[in-house]
């Protein structure tokens, strides 16, 4: 039951990225729901299954947009592995934690599709990735912390639900 329930919220953040994102566009940088719920199931489920699933939705995102077929499954099962594996050695219940985890896996997962993809040259890495990488960590960021304090007050005030 448990990972059909991460299946269905990684369809719904699928399904949200594709349509609905575009109205929190700000100066074209958009905030990845998709990552945000991966790294959550890394968090819960360690790498195995981070990984697993990240290749999951990264393909189905390669599916949707077929330029680069199988870079943001590579990127999103890096990225889940990491935040799996690096799970048990940080405080992961600290939002000030999740905040900088969500920062720097976006950084992360930004620079490997950068580093993939054949829209940019070599050269021109450094630029896109400070310019779009990193405002749309820290965007990411900010969008998770207000999913994080969200989850944090719904286990305060509903502790068995």
């Amino acid at each position: 039951m448990s990972v059909a329930r991460d299946i269905l919220l990684l369809l719904l953040a699928f399904a949200l990225q594709t349509t609905w994102i575009d109205f929190l566009e700000v100066s074209s940088l958009k905030p990845d729901l998709i990552l945000l719920v991966l790294i959550y199931i890394a968090l819960r489920k360690g790498p195995l299954v981070a990984t697993c699933m990240g290749f999951g939705i990264g393909f189905m995102q390669d599916i949707y947009l077929p330029v680069d077929l199988g870079l943001n499954a590579l990127a999103k099962s890096l990225v889940g592995f990491a935040v799996g594996y690096g799970r048990t050695r940080i405080v992961a219940d600290n939002i000030q934690v999740q905040v900088a985890l969500i920062f720097g896996a976006t950084l992360c997962h930004d620079l490997v599709y950068y580093l993939g993809t054949s829209a940019i040259s070599l050269i021109d890495l450094p630029y896109f990735w400070l310019r779009y990488g990193l405002g749309r960590a820290v965007y990411t960021a900010l969008v998770g912390s207000f999913v994080s304090a969200g989850l944090s007050l719904k286990r305060q005030f509903f502790p068995s639900a």
